[in-house]
């Protein structure tokens, strides 16, 4: 029985090499077949201008495993892709990097940006919440809604001028998450001083989704979610400023009642004062309406506010400027100079 066994064995080994010895030769090339990706115009514009120099990767077409399953959400349109990311190169990358070599630096925006942008084309939302935009880890962003990216309301009577406002403040508020999430990869990187938690110690809470924005001012928050931790804070403060740049290149007549911030009183002179938008957030942080006048004024809780929240826009802006060579204020002229020239270019 063992030889019988052996012989069969025997018999298909012969058997196998007969049969491969009657094969026809193996070819040269490869018989396996590759679908190769169709690249688009867009394609080879994100190689060109933001893999190649940046080493940035940009996934727009649709691939459920880059969006959570808990949003229902749709690609965005070529067309709006492309206008995001011209945006996104001649704003926010441009915008940076002159801003890094001006302070002799350049190297840290290539190093620590983002790398994976996930662009999608509606909102999406969460806890009754409207969410623009996600990060992950500070290698991949997510931005949402991209399909209205540079859309804004006019309403029929709006001047040349206030149009191009309109249309300024619309895009750069676009760029709210990438700021966000570049300030938290540059804090990690370098870290702040310890006084800055110290400013609104007691008043930081994950509760923060059930806070208005009028309550969180009052406490020396510029927006709910800063409330979370000093790191969202410090974070919520960077992404404000460089998303509050209207004027800035050139400051806007401000006519306002002038305030005595200490007692909480008007006083009857009107000035003429020049701000830029953000100036102007700061100069008029927490005023409330006083009906009997009908005149702004400010209160001992909202004078207390300000300073702290005075005091905390300093330790982040010292901050960029002594670790990283960065000054915020430069930043925000460069940021909305580029966005008037992009404009003007694309109305032309």
């Amino acid at each position: 029985m063992d030889k019988i066994y052996r012989l069969i064995i025997l018999s298909f080994v012969l058997f196998t090499f007969f049969s491969c010895d009657k094969e026809e030769d193996l070819l040269d090339e490869s018989v396996v077949v590759t679908e190769q990706a169709y690249q688009n115009e867009l394609d080879e514009w994100i190689y060109e201008n933001l893999t190649l120099p940046y080493n940035v990767e940009v996934k727009y077409k649709w691939n459920d495993g880059e969006v959570d399953n808990q949003f229902s959400v749709v690609p965005p349109k070529i067309e709006k892709a492309k206008e995001f990311l011209e945006a996104y190169l001649n704003i926010w990358i441009k915008s940076y990097e002159a801003e890094a070599k001006a302070g002799g630096d350049p190297a840290y925006l290539h190093k620590y940006m983002p790398k994976l942008l996930v662009l999608v084309g509606s909102p999406a939302y969460m806890n009754n919440s409207l969410v623009l935009g996600m990060a992950e880890g500070g290698r991949k962003v997510s931005i949402f809604d991209v399909n209205s990216f540079g859309n804004f309301q006019i309403w029929g009577w709006e001047s040349e001028e206030r149009l191009l406002e309109l249309k300024k403040d619309a895009i750069v508020k676009s760029f709210h998450t990438l700021h966000h999430e570049f300030a938290h990869i540059m804090h990690q990187t370098k870290f702040y001083t310890n006084d800055f938690k110290e400013i609104c110690k007691g008043d930081y809470t994950a509760n923060w989704q059930g806070v208005t924005d009028e309550v969180a001012n009052i406490k020396g928050f510029v927006t709910p979610y800063s409330m979370l931790n000093e790191n969202e804070d410090f974070v919520e403060i960077v992404a404000a400023m460089l998303t509050k740049v209207l004027n800035s290149n050139e400051a806007k007549l401000w006519k306002s009642t002038q305030l005595n911030g200490e007692d909480g009183y008007v006083t009857d002179e009107v000035g003429d004062i020049y701000l830029s938008e953000w100036e102007g957030l700061l100069y008029t942080w927490n005023w409330v309406i006083n009906e009997d006048t009908w005149t702004w004024l400010t209160t001992p809780e909202s004078y207390e506010s300000k300073k702290k929240f005075e005091q905390k826009v300093d330790i982040v802006t010292t901050y960029y400027q002594e670790k990283w060579g960065v000054d915020l204020y430069s930043l925000q002229k460069r940021i909305e100079a580029a966005t008037e020239l992009l404009i003007n270019e694309q109305n032309n």
